[in-house]
């Protein structure tokens, strides 16, 4: 058996090389211990604070601290507030509209300027509704986001949480996320993706968000 500082820096390294995370399953399997023995050794670096874990649907994945620190440091919840204001003074009449195609096109650019990010995610073994909420929850700031498929081609993203102080500059993000929901659906599923429902909640100061989305 391994060192206990062995198998430690060994998970730290496998986690270090993710920006998405691994699960318990992954990283049992490629350091070649069982799952209970890599449980072990998360739950002491967990308490000591350096990894994180966060549960995405029936999943569990763990990140290294500082990665998922640093990661959530690249939007700012104030920056994208700021943007959703602005689209509100410039375009009123077509707020909804710009906001949309603005969030689909910097979906799809992302993924064609960062596509080691947009791999990564790829290969995590889920719906590509699961992939998206993962990967809305993983930039934003005190978001909950769920995603799954209710049957083939059609599933739900739900997100809570507190978003922008001005209700106008809310619902503008709203949409620039709804946009950017789409754009990415679209790119990972090769096929057309539309929003058929949307519901959106203010209960306490935090919005609960339900977008059901169908692919054709």
């Amino acid at each position: 058996m391994p060192k206990v500082r062995d198998i430690e820096k060994a998970i730290l390294e496998l986690l270090k090389r993710t920006a998405i995370g691994l699960t318990t399953s992954d990283l049992a399997e490629k350091l070649g211990v069982s799952r209970l023995t890599v449980m072990k050794y998360l739950q002491s670096l967990k308490g000591k604070g350096v990894i994180i874990d966060r549960k995405v649907g029936a999943y569990k994945l763990w990140f290294l601290k500082e990665t998922l620190d640093t990661r959530k440091r690249l939007i700012s919840k104030r920056l994208a507030c700021i943007l959703a204001v602005v689209f509100a003074k410039i375009f009123p009449k077509r707020l909804e509209e710009i906001a949309f195609n603005v969030g689909k096109n910097l979906a799809t650019e992302f993924i064609k300027r960062y596509p080691d990010d947009y791999f990564l995610l790829e290969k995590i073994p889920k719906s590509s509704f699961e992939k998206i909420a993962l990967a809305i929850e993983f930039i934003s700031e005190n978001l909950r986001v769920d995603g799954f498929e209710i049957e083939e081609n059609r599933g739900i993203i739900r997100i809570v949480g507190p978003l922008c102080n001005d209700d106008t500059a809310s619902l503008s993000l709203i949409n620039l996320i709804a946009g950017a929901i789409v754009g990415y659906l679209e790119t990972d599923t090769k096929k057309k993706a539309e929003i058929v429902s949307k519901k959106i909640k203010k209960i306490d100061g935090e919005f609960d968000i339900v977008f059901e989305i169908a692919l054709k």
